[in-house]
């Protein structure tokens, strides 16, 4: 059950991340590159996040998650020096920094109209600040100074898509790939949005048009390998893979190409050949999320608790809004006796995802079966039962709780009569011994009237006679 478990934990959509500011607009490089296989860029604008999503890679300059933006000349005062200003500190992603850099902001557009950059950066900070509205409205105005502003249809999807929206998402980016045609990274976007929402014919039809536009881009080989993964066409798969490397020069230093094989490798049975192209991607890039996600799923399956940890550790830490991760993580640190670790990463997934009933159904499993609290146990099946667990199921585990309940207590209580009995068994073998009774000499008899006592030495003595 754990691979499947983690798998649907996995599929949740990430939290949306702060997006990126860009300095000006006469020359906007991409929005961070989108997760390859999730709908979305990752960190560095808002994101969701599916199973086999990655996080941005150094080795990849559009995956960076705090992009500066296109090249500007060196401020020399007015708009410029505030923009820089307020780019610096939209790059933090703090909150009191994103609210100065509104202020800076806030005055230029009615100076500055044909300036897009600028509308694109008030929504960053309102998307920082959790104004998600505010947040899409300055986007959409980035989008109506440049239709062809790549960045702000990318994060109009991203907002669309943390929502679950994935069908606005999609039309965000048609539109964005209908401004700017030759832009891959919309294109791969809309790939994976597409492989979200489950259009893989039209998925496979975007790709090949991407391919068109620039034959040597490795996310796009890898959005098709994934599509054709997702399908069970891992012979299409593996070819798309093999096509990128004798296309694109360093591709076998890409990780989610790695991760790819290693996804090929799994559905065709070779959990060896899996294990090692998953650990070639985690040493190009230790942060490379599906990597970590199938490794940590496969040693959890197979028990290796002390080897899953570390994994899901940097998995909870590279998805610190997810609550799924800790419940698996929950998952390792019980089967590697520390119990209350588990029950803090349990609770912690809990705090993420209140309407979960995961997490209170592995704490009734700890609870009841390793550290043998049974009302608490019980009271964690009830919880499970409240937030969508099967209520006969709940019915019978609650009984059988009961019944190990039972069974503990009379062992117990057996257990401390055989202690008891033992510990005066042993008392009494500890005690020292009573000194036996000392018994006095019996007195001489006393002579009958007319008779001499006995004299030593006479024949009728008892001390025997002599001469």
């Amino acid at each position: 059950m754990t691979l499947l478990f983690w798998l649907a934990l996995a599929c949740a959509p990430k939290e949306a991340g702060p997006a990126a500011p860009v300095n000006n607009a006469t020359a906007p490089t991409p929005a961070a590159a989108p997760p390859p296989s999730a709908s979305m860029p990752s960190t560095a604008s808002p994101a969701g996040a599916e199973t086999t999503a990655t996080t941005p890679t150094s080795s990849d300059p559009a995956s960076d998650p705090n992009p500066q933006g296109a090249a500007w000349d060196e401020p020399t005062g007015g708009a410029d020096k505030q923009l820089s200003d307020a780019v610096a500190m939209l790059t933090t992603g703090d909150a009191s920094r994103a609210r100065g850099a509104l202020d800076l902001l806030k005055p230029l557009p009615s100076q500055y109209p044909d300036r897009a950059e600028i509308p694109y950066n008030i929504g960053v900070a309102h998307n920082i600040l959790g104004n998600d509205t505010e947040a899409r409205r300055s986007w959409l105005r980035a989008t109506e100074v440049d239709p062809a502003f790549a960045r702000a249809w990318l994060n109009l999807a991203a907002l669309s898509a943390s929502k679950g929206q994935h069908d606005a998402a999609l039309a965000s980016l048609q539109a964005g790939i209908r401004q700017d045609p030759r832009n891959v990274d919309l294109r791969v976007a809309a790939i994976a949005t597409q492989r979200q929402l489950r259009r893989y014919s039209e998925a496979v039809v975007e790709a090949k048009s991407a391919l068109k536009v620039n034959s040597k881009a490795i996310e796009v080989y890898n959005q098709l390998a994934l599509v054709y993964i997702d399908t069970g066409q891992t012979d299409l798969a593996k070819f798309m893979c093999y096509k990128a490397m004798e296309a694109v020069e360093g591709a076998d230093q890409n990780a989610l190409l790695q991760s790819n094989f290693g996804q090929i490798y799994l559905k065709d049975g070779y959990p060896g050949d899996a294990i090692s192209s998953f650990r070639k991607a985690l040493e190009i890039d230790p942060n490379q999320l599906s990597s970590l996600q199938f490794l940590a799923s496969y040693y959890l399956d197979n028990r290796n608790y002390s080897d899953a940890i570390p994994l899901l550790e940097r998995i909870v830490g590279l998805l610190p809004e997810a609550g799924g991760p800790r419940t698996n993580l929950g998952i390792a640190y019980r089967g590697d006796g520390r119990f209350e670790d588990a029950i803090k990463a349990y609770n912690e997934a809990l705090r993420l995802d209140p309407g979960s009933a995961e997490p209170h159904r592995n704490l009734a499993v700890l609870y009841s079966d390793y550290m043998k609290a049974y009302d608490a146990a019980i009271n964690e099946v009830e919880a499970w039962r409240r937030y969508g667990g099967n209520s006969a199921e709940a019915d019978a585990w609650i009984t059988q709780i009961r019944k190990d309940q039972e069974k503990a207590e009379k062992k117990r209580k057996k257990d401390e009569d055989a202690r008891r009995k033992q510990a005066e068994e042993d008392a009494a073998l500890a005690a020292p011994p009573e000194p036996a009774p000392e018994i006095a000499p019996a007195p001489e008899p006393t002579p009958a009237p007319g008779e001499s006592s006995p004299v030593p030495g006479d024949s009728d003595s008892p001390w025997g006679g002599g001469q």
